[in-house]
Formats: structure tokens, C-alpha cells, sequence
């Protein structure tokens, strides 16, 4: 008899339905990577109280208006070292 195919890890991630879907799964729940400020979507727009900031790699991270040179700082010392951005923990 032959042993049915079995799904890989890739596959069976997909199948599984409380799974978030898309680029950012937690894109309704934002936090500044400098401060851990909770940021809401509606701070992106006019005016503008929170910004993205973009490492070389193209990621695209969330900062306060305020904090962004400190983000840009984390954000050259991930270039630098190829290492994940240490964020603030985050508060509400």
C-alpha cells in the first residue's frame, strides 16, 4: 500500500484558518519602534502625529512624529550590523 502525501510545514500554515492573512498581519495594532507608543491608523494622515522610516532593506517601520531620529538611530544599527531592530516594548 502506498503512504499518502503528507503536507509541508508551508502548506499546512495555510490550511490552518486562525491564521492572519497579508504582508503585516498585525497592521491594525501599531506601535512606535523607538517609544512603544501605541500608534492608531488614523495618526498616518493629515496631520501627521506618527511616520514610517525605512531601513535599507526596504522594511517599512512605525515611529511617533517626534521620536524619529531615535528610529532612524535603531534603524542604522540594524543597517550597520544586519541584526533584527530592537524595539521598545510596548505601552499603551
Amino acid at each position: 500500500m502506498k503512504r499518502q502525501k503528507r503536507l509541508t510545514k508551508r502548506e499546512r500554515r495555510e490550511l490552518n484558518p486562525n491564521r492572519q492573512k497579508g504582508q503585516n498581519p498585525g497592521a491594525d495594532h501599531i506601535h512606535c519602534i523607538a517609544c512603544g507608543r501605541h500608534i492608531h491608523p488614523g495618526e498616518f494622515s493629515a496631520p501627521a502625529s506618527a511616520t514610517y522610516v525605512q531601513c535599507k532593506h526596504g522594511t517599512r517601520f512605525p515611529a511617533c512624529v517626534g521620536c524619529t531620529m531615535k528610529a532612524e538611530a535603531l534603524l542604522a544599527d540594524h543597517d550597520r550590523t544586519g541584526q533584527a531592530v530592537k524595539p521598545a516594548s510596548a505601552w499603551h
